[in-house]
């Protein structure tokens, strides 16, 4: 899950944070009258449950990424991807305006308590899908909501994107009338010192408009919640 699942935690705080999650649900989730009965049945009943909690992640987590994706697409149009680095809270290598756009999306999230939410659809899984219940995973519907995940993704990374996309493509084709006009100047270089600055000054306009979007994306991220305990 976002924000629970960042590496910028220590394990020691993950570990606390999880034995204390389990003991607060210990007195509210029902208790189901088919409990494992032999250490194989609890086996496999924990790695249901880890399968269930993975895919809520999941859901969750993919939302974020079409973020971070979107700041990618950002940065490869204005000459910020060469200033990619590997990021340790992250695990892999990410540009300046990708993480930006994930850093201010988690702050959007958790200003609305978006963690309160993930928790609370934590303790509902509990009461849609009980302890020991077998998940249909090759429901049609289910399959059919994660393949379109993909199409989500990309939809929210082309939104977010377009904007800043729309203005560097016209830089480029006001620096081309340039080139052709005056083919002394070096529009190469000078498109690596324009470009930067004029994405970072048009991610600034459209912020208001970005911040409106991304409540409709963490609204739609919990209805794909709801939906993925419902078909499971």
């Amino acid at each position: 899950m976002p924000f629970f699942s960042s590496r910028s935690f220590p394990v020691f705080i993950k570990t606390a944070v999880v034995i204390w999650i389990s003991l607060l649900l210990w007195f509210v989730v029902p208790i189901n009258n088919i409990l494992p009965n032999s250490f194989v049945e609890f086996i496999f009943a924990l790695l249901l449950e880890a399968s269930i909690g993975f895919l809520i992640g999941f859901v969750c987590n993919i939302f974020f990424h079409a973020i971070q994706g979107a700041g990618e697409i950002m940065d490869m149009q204005m000459g910020l991807s060469v200033a990619s680095a590997l990021d340790p809270a992250f695990g892999m290598v990410v540009s300046i305006i990708g993480k930006l756009a994930f850093m201010f999306a988690m702050i959007i999230f958790l200003s609305i308590n978006g963690h309160h939410m993930l928790l609370s659809a934590l303790h509902q899984s509990f009461v849609a899908i009980p302890v020991g219940h077998i998940p249909n995973f090759a429901s049609p519907k289910l399959v059919q909501q994660v393949i379109s995940l993909g199409t989500s993704f990309w939809s929210i990374a082309i939104i977010l994107a377009a904007p800043i996309v729309l203005l560097i493509f016209l830089s480029d084709f006001s620096f081309g009338i340039v080139s052709r006009v005056a083919p002394q100047v070096n529009v190469f270089m000078l498109g690596f010192q324009v470009k930067p600055m004029l994405g970072l000054f048009g991610f600034l306009l459209c912020m208001p408009f970005i911040v409106t979007y991304l409540n409709k994306i963490l609204e739609f991220m919990l209805t794909q919640m709801l939906l993925l305990a419902k078909f499971l």
